[in-house]
């Protein structure tokens, strides 16, 4: 499974840059480690490693400043400045990271759209997953999603799909919770 071999080569990559001699590396191996945890949505640790990074390899590196935007628009859940930042030329060690990094990130809106809403107007939804009105259409139909008829923006009525159970709690359950809860907040 691809997280399964990102996060092998963000081990590989992490072992190689400690046993770095005099602690920095090159500029392809922070490229494609900052990349991997924006993969992985370890946000903190892409921080971290853009702390570490030397201020003169930061400085003229183009591609290394794009990447920093993405984890910006990621952090501040900022869904448009997502899209405008990882639309760009990434080099060949970094662009199959980006691009399923795009993909991911589109699939998990989508998903989260069909959870959360129970209606969208097609512009908002093409928004938020960077889809153009055809690519909206083909999503819509293969997730078996309405799309009322009409001038733009349409309504879309996302469907919940039938492996997505809402979760039943009993009464008991719930009151026991609660006085777990109220028990916990008198102590």
């Amino acid at each position: 499974m691809l997280s399964e071999k990102i996060r092998q080569l963000t081990l590989l990559l992490e072992k190689h840059e400690l046993e770095a001699s005099g602690g920095i590396v090159s500029i392809q191996l922070y490229s494609e480690l900052f990349a991997a945890y924006l993969y992985q949505n370890d946000l903190a640790s892409a921080r971290f490693l853009w702390k570490r990074i030397p201020q003169n390899m930061k400085a003229g590196n183009v591609e290394l400043d794009q990447m920093y935007k993405v984890y910006v628009a990621l952090w501040n859940n900022n869904t448009a400045g997502f899209y405008k930042a990882i639309n760009h030329d990434w080099s060949k060690h970094v662009s199959e990271l980006m691009f399923e990094l795009k993909e991911k990130f589109q699939q998990e809106t989508i998903a989260l759209i069909g959870r959360a809403y129970s209606s969208i107007f097609e512009n908002v939804f093409a928004e938020m997953t960077n889809q153009t009105p055809d690519m909206i259409e083909d999503t819509c139909k293969s997730l078996n999603w309405e799309i009322t008829p009409g001038p733009y923006p349409r309504l879309i009525i996302p469907k919940q799909s039938i492996d997505e159970k809402p979760i039943v709690v009993s009464s008991e359950a719930q009151l026991h919770r609660l006085t777990d809860f109220v028990s916990f907040l008198e102590n």
